[in-house]
């Protein structure tokens, strides 16, 4: 299950490059939301539990409301701002450092055993990753050494220029590790929710399903306000009106928030928080074969060592 919400989280990525440029992320999400919403209210109303959820607690309900918050809404906002100041591979190389954090918050909060194979796993996932956003840096490294040749600075305009950067950059690191100690806490708290909804309702996958009716209303709700407010300011982008664009839109929408939200929810009832955010640094693995099929990205040396080393720490965590 876990592997299957990477896979289809993975596709969904690859998708949203292809119309990155026609939607804004809060409207994408908001998109992405509503669908999730629509999926799983829909099944609730064709099992006839949909009024099971009234069987949980506020307090849980409040819980469920917090995973997809630190999850969703302000761990991938986080990322999005550190990805578009520090460029995706150091916004990625951090923000992979959260199954650490969620190894000490399931441990510290849930009582979760960290063991010697879940560690090996996560050094082996990590020098997978952290080779293939390298080799991708250097190439990023190599494009701006070539247009920065032509360029030349007096010394205070380039002490200014270096103080910029820094602060910038600094920024840039404190989103990263904002998103990544967001994730890993989203994934302990739905580690501790999906758990406790599965014993109340003790439906099988359906309490999942019920669960995912209270994240994804409470999803679409904030950030279609957030969308409102964005429209209000006119900082809001219409969205085209291209027919291929909107079902790129959809089709990754059902992929991440409907299918990759049933495989997540049982994932991380069934093996828990830590080895679901172990596996889920594996993005990579499967978003460089899906973009050279889909985009025509082209994979490089260090790429095909980084998923070599990738697919080994994955192995060693499902064996």
């Amino acid at each position: 299950m876990a592997i299957f919400t990477v896979l289809s989280f993975a596709i969904s990525i690859v998708l949203t490059r292809r119309i990155e440029h026609h939607f804004t992320p809060i409207f994408q999400n908001m998109v992405r939301s509503h669908v999730g919403l629509i999926t799983f209210l829909t099944i609730s109303l064709a099992f006839g539990i949909l009024f099971e959820l009234f069987l949980l607690p506020i307090i849980l309900m409040f819980m469920l409301m917090l995973s997809i918050l630190f999850n969703v809404i302000l761990g991938d906002t986080a990322y999005l701002y550190s990805q578009k100041i520090l460029g995706p591979a150091k916004a990625l190389a951090i923000g992979n450092i959260s199954p650490f954090f969620t190894f000490l918050f399931a441990a510290v909060f849930l009582s979760r055993p960290i063991t010697i194979q879940m560690i090996l796993s996560g050094i082996l996932i990590g020098v997978g990753v952290f080779i293939i956003i390298k080799g991708k840096e250097s190439n990023e490294i190599g494009n701006i050494a070539d247009i920065t040749m032509q360029i030349t600075l007096n010394e205070p305009e380039l002490k200014e220029k270096i103080s910029k950067d820094t602060i910038k950059t600094t920024k840039g690191l404190l989103w990263a590790l904002f998103a990544s100690i967001s994730w890993a806490i989203g994934f302990a708290i739905s580690d501790y929710s999906f758990n406790q909804a599965n014993k109340i309702l003790d439906l099988g996958i359906l309490s999942t399903m019920l669960a995912m009716v209270v994240r994804f209303l409470f999803a679409s709700v904030l950030l279609g306000s957030i969308a409102f407010i964005e429209n209000q300011n006119k900082s809001f982008k219409s969205p085209p009106r291209n027919r291929s664009i909107w079902g790129v839109l959809i089709l990754s929408s059902i992929l991440s928030y409907s299918l990759g939200s049933i495989f997540f929810g049982e994932a991380v009832h069934l093996v828990g928080a830590s080895i679901m955010s172990l596996i889920s640094t594996a993005m990579p693995l499967f978003t460089i074969p899906f973009s050279y099929f889909i985009n025509k990205e082209t994979i490089s040396k260090e790429g095909f060592i980084g998923v070599i080393f990738t697919i080994l720490g994955v192995v060693l965590i499902v064996i």
